[in-house]
């Protein structure tokens, strides 16, 4: 369990959330630069493991490519482990961008790949067409460091009644990691399930067999992300690999 401690007022989507909740447990001022800021400190599990008893894969699903022309089966990724995340391109953690292309950078030798699903569902933060989304990183949001070097899919719903049948998949083998839900005014989807992605930014990691194993809360940094991985990684080398590949690694 993790305590987070977070600036009220400096994300949008922090506006909406159920002050009610017995999650927030907490609220303090801090003085800084003669600037007195809020915090709300949140308790939630910022990882989650999935179920053991998934029946499926990723394997079984599809996803069209953001340049609208590509259909891309995800048995082709089939051995690697693969790290789904819904993305947008005008939110708050929209700076995980970097932190993802240098976590590809540094895991893909290790087998790791990284796919984004902009979505417009929360907060209205993806609003561009398809074509407009790589620009609008590059131009809007400066430096190349924004622009992905991992795949990313056309925009399209995570949650709700149109929700893309990869994600009903990945968030029904997956408990979500808190019970914390924003308010209405700033998701948009019906109906809501206790296990919706909440925000951008989370994450899924599913394992080469093509079976998810892990989730994370959007607020849970990349660095928590990449700590899970590598152990996760290491006990997936100790329990499944010869040691003459454990050398290799």
């Amino acid at each position: 369990m993790q305590a987070v401690a977070i600036p009220l007022g400096c994300a949008q989507e922090l506006d909406g959330i159920m002050g009610n909740s017995h999650q927030v447990v907490e609220v303090e001022e801090q003085a800084d630069s003669n600037k007195e800021f809020k915090f709300m400190v949140w308790i939630y599990l910022s990882t989650m493991d999935c179920y053991k008893d998934v029946k499926g894969t990723i394997y079984d699903y599809e996803a069209l490519a953001i340049n609208g022309k590509e259909r891309i089966q995800f048995k082709q990724y089939a051995g690697k482990h693969v790290l789904f995340v819904n993305v947008a391109t005008y939110c708050g953690l929209t700076i995980q961008y970097p932190e993802l292309n240098a976590l590809q950078e540094e895991l893909k030798p290790l087998g790791l790949v990284v796919l984004g699903f902009p979505c417009n569902q929360f907060g209205k933060q993806e609003p561009g067409e398809n074509l407009e989304i790589l620009p609008g990183l590059k131009y809007v949001r400066p430096g190349g460091g924004y622009l992905p070097n991992f795949q990313l899919f056309a925009k399209g719903d995570v949650n709700g009644e149109k929700e893309q049948k990869i994600f009903t998949f990945l968030k029904h083998a997956c408990p979500h990691p808190s019970e914390i839900v924003v308010s209405n005014k700033h998701i948009y989807w019906e109906p809501i399930k206790v296990h919706d992605i909440r925000w951008n930014f989370e994450k899924f990691l599913v394992g080469p067999n093509g079976v998810p194993v892990m989730r994370w809360f959007h607020q849970a940094p990349i660095s928590t992300v990449k700590a899970d991985i590598m152990m996760y990684l290491k006990q997936f080398k100790t329990k499944y690999m010869s040691p003459r590949r454990k050398e290799k690694i």
